[in-house]
């Protein structure tokens, strides 16, 4: 069973021994270290390289979201913190999920699982789609075929096959399907993270397509549905190679 492993950043002598209770009932999660400060933090996470971080918001000298900022390589982040008010701007820096003190293991659970499966696929090579994930507990499962997000205080599940393409709207995402349009506040980033690699490519910086939807390519254009969408010159020859991997005779 893989190992990943983890640190733990809190100035709350009580909370960082919650989460270490915690991490002690999964077993493939290791604990690496455990810091105080977000400057103690800093220099662990250039020692360890967790795969996961589990990050207070409110400590002294420098705040959770402030050393977020000043990280060039971030590991899959999970907040905890007291203070649900700085939610959106954790997710504005591509968190990955957002627990609120006193933290029940069942909700770490859940997190635990979500950010295990996204460092699984990101270990996935060269565009296969992905088949099985493991969950929290190092169990094989299905690959999951929907997501949720919060859209016009909704939570609005999403299904994979139904989605056309997705477009980027500065801080927010416009998530297309034949049905509807779900606006929420996502990365194009994150969405990459959770998408099947094999069904969905990013075309543009402002447009990840879902490749089973494609009418035609004309040129630098897409067509889907009823919408054309531009293929980047930077992004042409990989979208390309994709198509090529389906085509015949050409």
């Amino acid at each position: 069973m893989e190992k990943y492993t983890a640190i733990i950043v809190d100035d709350e002598a009580l909370a960082r021994e919650l989460l270490t209770a915690h991490i002690a009932k999964i077993p493939h999660l290791e604990l690496v270290a455990e810091c105080t400060t977000a400057i103690e933090a800093k220099f662990a996470l250039q020692q360890h390289q967790p795969d996961l971080l589990f990050l207070d918001i409110q400590m002294p000298d420098l705040s959770g979201l402030e050393l977020l900022r000043v990280l060039k390589k971030r590991p899959a982040t999970i907040l905890t913190t007291a203070y649900s008010e700085y939610a959106l701007e954790g997710y504005e820096l591509d968190v990955l999920d957002y627990l609120l003190k006193p933290i029940e293991f069942e909700r770490f659970f859940k997190a635990v699982s979500k950010a295990v499966e996204w460092l699984y696929k990101g270990n996935i090579d060269g565009g296969i789609k992905v088949s099985k994930v493991l969950n929290a507990a190092g169990v094989v499962e299905p690959a999951p075929t929907y997501f949720f997000v919060k859209s016009d205080y909704k939570i609005v599940k999403v299904v994979f096959d139904e989605i056309l393409f997705i477009e980027a709207l500065q801080k927010y995402v416009r998530i297309h399907t034949a049905m509807e349009r779900v606006v929420t506040l996502l990365s194009m980033s994150q969405l990459e993270a959770v998408l099947p690699k094999g069904q969905f490519h990013r075309i543009h910086r402002s447009y990840i397509l879902n490749l089973e939807k494609i009418k035609s390519i004309e040129g630098n254009q897409v067509n889907v549905g009823q919408h054309q969408l531009p293929v980047s010159k930077g992004q042409r020859d990989s979208f390309l190679e994709r198509v090529k991997e389906r085509g015949l005779g050409f």
